[in-house]
């Protein structure tokens, strides 16, 4: 189970959405594990810290996101961050896309992405064209495009918070987990939902969103484009994990 612990002021609204996050995940997957001591404390589950506070204004830094403690016999996160910038959260609320970059930012606190390069689950880092091997996403992924490869492609563009953390964008569009807030839905696939799978987690496939993967005039009506543009998820760091016995 997913445990929050807010820090400082936080409306209960903006907590709502957090808590939505949360039950949402812990529908997905299951992080019901062993307890585990780190700190005098111990936990169950994955606990994250979250929080909203002022940093640096509008469309600087969004804030950090990521597993910070590591179980050591599985790799899974124990515990986790989420911290944002005040200004950034305003904006993001009157665009109405606040809920699912918090969404999107938990999926990389439970080790979407974040996870990915230590378990050796990226081919081709660096390359125009590097690839997420996981069996169950690289099968997900065949049924959406039988003639795609045999791996999933991830981002080969954006800034280290972006590049091979993602899904690439200019195939799976407004997917969740691409590295851009494409579209008007969202949608969590079938195909992310393996990515945990293959990182060792429990899984529900019948949670997934309907998804197919969009076509060109799909993409351009997304605002998918080669252009570059705001990427509010290319500004968020990723803080280091310490592995934790168990």
């Amino acid at each position: 189970m997913i445990t929050l612990v807010f820090s400082g002021e936080m409306s209960a609204p903006r907590r709502a959405v957090f808590e939505r996050a949360a039950a949402r995940w812990d529908r997905v997957i299951d992080t019901s594990f062993a307890p585990v001591s780190l700190d005098g404390e111990t936990l169950r589950g994955l606990q994250i810290d979250a929080g909203i506070a002022p940093i640096d204004g509008d469309a600087g830094i969004l804030g950090q996101a990521g597993p910070t403690a590591l179980r050591a016999d599985t790799g899974l996160p124990i515990t986790g961050i989420m911290q944002f910038d005040t200004a950034d959260v305003a904006r993001l609320e009157s665009e109405g896309t606040f809920e699912d970059v918090i969404l999107h930012e938990m999926a990389h606190v439970l080790g979407f992405g974040t996870l990915w390069p230590g378990l050796g689950l990226i081919a081709g880092a660096g390359s125009a064209d590097p690839r997420f091997t996981g069996p169950a996403a690289a099968r997900e992924y065949a049924r959406l495009d039988p003639e795609g490869g045999a791996a999933v492609p991830i981002a080969n563009t954006g800034g280290g918070g972006t590049r091979e953390a993602h899904w690439r964008e200019l195939i799976f569009g407004d997917e969740l987990l691409t590295g851009f807030l494409s579209g008007q839905d969202r949608p969590l696939s079938r195909m992310s939902i393996a990515a945990f799978e293959d990182l060792g987690y429990e899984v529900d496939y019948s949670t997934a969103d309907p998804f197919n993967l969009p076509s060109f005039r799909q993409l351009a009506l997304m605002g998918v484009t080669e252009a570059v543009r705001i990427c509010d998820l290319c500004r968020v760091d990723r803080p280091a994990s310490v592995v934790v016995e168990v």
